[in-house]
């Protein structure tokens, strides 16, 4: 409560000005403060961690539990995401105290069909069948033309057939195929239509699908291996997963770095 005292200035004296003295008491704010608190910590929705969800595949149905991370040698994609190093050296090169990442790749077998190691043990170059992405993900280059070395193009061009039909199914979306997109409902529901008939077609095994093999050295940034996942999603990769490096997949790696110094 706010009380006002009255005091007279100058003693007493006849003519004095008087003067106002002001007490305001903020006792019952630290009720309300209270209530505030407690009314916004109820009402609040709390922030939830931000976390990535990944889809494994499941072995119900696996026979042979030996070959699940198999993949025929016609089907196989292995993308390897490392950290770019100065030249001359193994050390980290980093931009604004950024890693620099690199992303390489190969079809198939590593090494191809002869392998990278001969009888003796020792590599055979000409058989390192690793090749580097000119970017991680984006499918332009800085002048603003499409890269056929940019990682997505390659994921795109290894899953053209699915791709074609993905896009058919967006055009007859567009074109209400699916129902009519006047409310959110109807909206929603064409929408629940379009993404059934999509998890169709990534489902189709008389459709010629790639098997995406991501990996990743220890120097890589984990910003990288989420940025390759979300092309799984954006290119409607059906089947990948995230597998260790071998020694033939550090073999390859160094070999070729030795190869292309400053590359």
């Amino acid at each position: 409560m706010a009380e006002v005292q009255e005091k007279s200035g100058g003693d007493g004296k006849k003519g004095a000005q008087k003067k106002m003295h002001i007490r305001v008491d903020f006792t019952p704010m630290v009720d309300m403060n209270m209530l505030l608190i407690t009314f916004f910590m109820l009402c609040t929705t709390m922030i939830k961690s931000q976390t990535l969800t990944i889809a494994l595949p499941s072995n119900e149905k696996v026979e042979n539990t030996e070959n699940m991370s198999q993949a025929s040698a016609d089907d196989a994609v292995t993308i390897i995401v490392d950290a770019k190093r100065r030249p001359g050296s193994n050390e980290v090169d980093t931009v604004g105290g950024h890693v620099v990442n690199e992303v390489y790749y190969y079809f198939g077998k590593p090494g191809g069909d002869e392998g990278m190691f001969a009888a003796g043990g020792e590599v055979i170059s000409a058989n390192n069948n690793l090749q580097k992405s000119e970017f991680l993900t984006d499918e332009v280059n800085a002048a603003g033309i499409k890269n056929a070395r940019g990682i997505r193009q390659i994921i795109q061009q290894r899953n053209k057939e699915v791709l074609t039909e993905i896009n058919k199914l967006k055009e007859k979306y567009a074109n209400g195929g699916f129902g009519p997109l006047e409310t959110k409902d109807e909206r929603e529901k064409a929408q629940a239509l379009y993404d059934e008939a999509a998890s169709e077609i990534r489902k189709n095994e008389n459709i010629k699908k790639p098997v995406i093999i991501i990996k990743s050295t220890p120097q890589a940034s984990f910003g990288s291996l989420v940025e390759l996942l979300d092309e799984m999603q954006i290119n409607s990769i059906s089947k990948y997963q995230i597998d260790n490096m071998t020694r033939v997949d550090s073999v390859m790696l160094m070999d070729y770095q030795a190869a292309h110094p400053g590359s």
